[in-house]
């Protein structure tokens, strides 16, 4: 499915991103550029990346599925820090 039309990517294009080691929207579009041209598709690439993270063993062990989107905490180094996912800006974490 098409997820950032700017450029043209798909989900299996960001999902291999991921695969590949991207942890960040930012890494992901530095693989395979989705997210670099409008935002507009920023919170799907957040949330494939968010499904991943969730995936993974040492993660589980947070007590249970937890979703960033929805504002779980404790957020894994990713889209915890992604402003698309922030409901107060003061969570936000400078760079």
């Amino acid at each position: 499915m098409w997820i950032c039309h700017c450029k043209g990517v798909t989900d299996g294009q960001i999902r291999s991103a991921i695969d590949a080691g991207a942890r960040t929207p930012v890494e992901i579009g530095a693989r395979c550029r989705a997210g670099t041209g409008c935002g507009g598709c920023l919170p799907e690439v957040c949330r494939l990346l968010d499904d991943h993270l969730t995936s993974q063993a040492f993660y589980a062990t947070c007590g249970g599925s937890r979703r960033l989107d929805r504002g779980d905490a404790p957020r894994p180094r990713g889209c915890g820090d992604c402003p698309l996912l922030v409901d107060d800006e003061s969570e936000l974490v400078s760079a």
